[in-house]
């Protein structure tokens, strides 16, 4: 689970902000939400963000994946770029960003550090925290007279000069020492652990603009868990579709298309195919709905494309869902209610707290009337963006705020009593 990430000079994040899901001591709504870790910490397992356009939610959603992406991605070659991006008004445009995540693996809590700017990583640690204390992992840096990374493991780490020689040798100015290690033929413990999380218990972020269909097409194909999880989680948002299917369609192609194929970078197996056939083989995803009329219940098919955006965009949220519920994993979720009824969005919040373990949520929202269900929300899981006036991104929590609890979230929010809201 993720503890908190805090950023500095990156972005529109140009001053140090902390996001943190660490639950303060009110227990409100205590089941639901707080998980316990075993050294008592509490963590929430859902968190949403609130702020006018422009003010820097989805940045802080883009600097999860900024993370994530890096720990793994092998660059070409040694003077690739990496993928930061400062705070560019002003000098800080030159300057290095920072990023500190507490985050729990197995129960244990750790700590990554990263200082890195467009060309270098010139700081990287990783630590556990066996007790209170940290305990190292490793420490890099960078020797900017020799021009190279250098990579110190902790003490209690056991690993042989010859394992150290050949992460040291492929841990290049640009790129992270868990994708070093990815290329070696060895394994440390501390950094599998850490590395298996960031893989399969950290998901990549979903915008309103990434296709979702094709990952819950192929999920359902290959689990029959996740099909029956995925016909279940459409019944109880009331669509009334029963099945979901997939069959192979045939597309005639016209002689433009045949053109395009001969040079497209595709087998020659298959380019031969087409040029015979003149067709297309495509999957097409099929939904068998139940309606009932006369008092008949009848089943009528429609493929994909006649659903309504809604539908797909809920049906494509499905083995997201369920990948985090069952993997205990961290779902980042930009624009939550793109397509979606309001009341689907609840439904959904509602059935990812009550069957959430220690799978956490994390989504941006412009959906105001969510404020209004205090039944289900928490002072210290709603946070607010605001632009300030140098173009900065302030990061804060409602939390913060001293008020009485019998005033009205949405009221206020609306008044502008907490900020992230437009100025008109």
């Amino acid at each position: 689970m993720i503890l908190e990430l805090s950023i500095s000079n990156f972005l529109s994040f140009k001053n140090e902000v902390t996001f943190s899901f660490e639950a303060t001591s009110d227990k409100t709504l205590d089941d639901y939400y707080v998980a316990q870790q075993e050294d008592g910490t509490r963590i929430l397992k859902m968190a949403m963000v609130y702020g006018a356009n422009a003010s820097g939610k989805s940045n802080l959603v883009e600097t999860f994946d900024f993370l994530n992406n890096f720990v793994h991605n092998i660059p070409e070659e040694k003077e690739t770029e990496t993928p930061f991006v400062p705070f560019m008004f002003g000098e800080t445009a030159k300057q290095p960003g920072s990023f500190e995540l507490f985050f729990y693996v197995n129960g244990k809590k750790h700590r990554y550090q990263l200082k890195i700017d467009g060309n270098t990583v010139f700081e990287e640690k990783l630590f556990t925290y066996p007790g209170t204390q940290p305990a190292t992992v490793f420490n890099r840096y960078y020797n900017a007279e020799k021009k190279i990374s250098v990579v110190e493991f902790g003490p209690k780490i056991k690993i042989s000069a010859q394992a150290l020689e050949a992460i040291q040798l492929k841990t290049l100015k640009n790129m992270s020492v868990f994708a070093a290690y990815s290329q070696v033929n060895i394994s440390i413990y501390e950094l599998e652990q850490v590395s298996n999380w960031f893989d399969n218990q950290f998901l990549h972020s979903i915008d309103p603009y990434t296709d979702l269909t094709s990952f819950s097409d192929h999920a359902i194909q290959n689990n029959e868990k996740i099909k029956k999880h995925t016909l279940q989680f459409l019944k109880e948002a009331d669509f009334n579709i029963t099945d979901v299917l997939f069959e192979d369609k045939i597309r005639k192609l016209p002689e433009e298309m045949l053109r395009f194929f001969e040079t497209a970078p595709i087998s020659e197996e298959e380019r031969a195919r087409i040029k015979k056939e003149k067709a297309l083989h495509v999957e097409e995803t099929i939904f068998t709905h139940k309606i009932i009329d006369k008092g008949n219940e009848e089943l009528y098919t429609l493929p994909e494309n006649r659903q309504s955006k809604g539908t797909i965009r809920y049906y494509g949220l499905s083995a997201p869902f369920f990948h985090a519920i069952e993997n205990n994993a961290f779902l980042l979720i930009d624009e939550i209610g793109s397509a979606l009824h309001p009341l689907l969005v609840m439904h959904f919040l509602r059935e990812f707290l009550k069957k959430s373990t220690q799978a956490q949520l994390l989504f941006t929202t412009h959906n105001m009337s969510l404020l209004n269900e205090k039944e289900m929300l928490r002072k210290d899981a709603i946070w607010f963006t605001e632009k300030q006036e140098d173009g900065a991104t302030e990061l804060f929590s409602m939390a913060d705020f001293n008020f009485r609890k019998e005033l009205s979230f949405y009221n206020a929010y609306k008044l502008g009593k907490f900020g992230g809201v437009p100025e008109l």
